[in-house]
C-alpha cells in the first residue's frame, strides 16, 4: 500500500516514517506537515493507507476525513482520546493511535488496513457504471483499460466500450488494487498487460503511452501482484 502521513510534528512523522520503513507490504511513504498541502496530495494520488493527525493547526484531521475516499484506510493519530467514539462514524477509519506510539500498537493498525483493503478489493469486483439513461453492471475483471475523454471516461473491454459521465480521478477512487494509473489519460488493468517497452505498453495491440512518473509505480505494483 502507498502511505500518507499527516501531522504537524516533525519528530511524529519521522517516528512513523520510520516505522513504515519496518513493514514489508507500506510500499511509499509521503509526508506533510500540513493539512492543506495533504488535500492537494489526497487529490493528486490513490493513497491506500492515510495516518492522520486529528489536531493540525490549519485545518482538522476531521475536516480532511471529508475528502478522503471511502476505500482509503484511516488510522488516526492523536493525543485526543476524546475523539475515539466519535471516529466509528468513518467507514474508512480502520485503527485509532494515541501518542505516544509504540511500534507494536501500529503494526497492528497496519494489519487492519490491510484487512480492511484486502476486505475492498474482493468486494469491488463488480461495479455499476451509468451509460446513458441506464446503469450497467460492468465485471471489472474484464475491463481491458479506462481512458479519460474531457469529463467522460471510457471502460475498454475486449467486446465493448462503455462511456460514463465521470472523472478519472473519480472513477481510480473506486477501482481495485490491480488497476494503475499509467498515463493523466489512462488507467489499465495490470492484469491484462500483454508486453511493456520503454513508454508503452500493449493490450490487445492498443499502445499505450506509460508517463515516467507512473512507470516506477507500475512495474511495483506488476511485482507484488505476481
Amino acid at each position: 500500500m502507498e502511505c500518507l502521513i499527516v501531522d504537524d510534528d516533525p519528530l511524529i512523522c519521522d517516528l512513523l516514517n520510520h516505522f513504515c520503513s519496518k513493514v514489508e507490504m507500506i510500499t511509499s511513504v509521503t509526508t506533510t506537515n500540513s493539512g492543506f498541502e495533504s488535500i492537494n496530495l489526497i487529490n493528486q494520488k490513490n493513497f491506500g493507507l492515510v495516518l492522520l493527525d486529528y489536531n493540525l493547526p490549519d485545518i482538522t484531521g476531521k475536516e480532511i476525513l471529508q475528502l478522503v475516499g471511502q476505500h482509503t484506510a484511516v488510522i488516526m493519530i492523536t493525543a485526543n482520546k476524546d475523539f475515539a467514539s466519535e471516529s466509528y462514524e468513518y467507514d474508512q477509519i480502520v485503527d485509532f493511535l494515541v501518542k505516544p506510539i509504540t511500534f507494536a500498537r501500529f503494526f497492528k493498525g497496519i494489519q487492519k488496513a490491510q484487512k480492511f483493503l484486502s476486505g475492498n478489493e474482493q468486494s469491488e469486483s463488480q461495479l455499476f457504471i451509468k451509460d446513458g439513461n441506464k446503469l450497467v453492471k460492468v465485471d471489472l475483471n474484464e475491463v481491458l483499460y479506462i481512458r479519460s475523454a474531457a469529463n467522460y471516461v471510457q471502460l475498454v473491454l475486449a467486446k465493448k466500450k462503455i462511456l460514463t459521465l465521470m472523472t478519472l480521478k473519480e472513477i481510480e477512487q473506486k477501482l481495485p488494487g490491480y488497476f494503475q494509473k499509467v498515463h493523466r489519460s489512462y488507467i489499465v488493468n495490470v492484469n491484462k498487460i500483454d508486453t511493456i517497452a520503454t513508454g508503452e505498453l500493449k493490450i490487445n495491440d492498443e499502445e499505450i503511452s506509460i508517463s515516467d512518473s507512473y512507470e516506477k509505480e507500475l512495474l511495483k505494483k506488476i511485482n507484488l501482484l505476481n
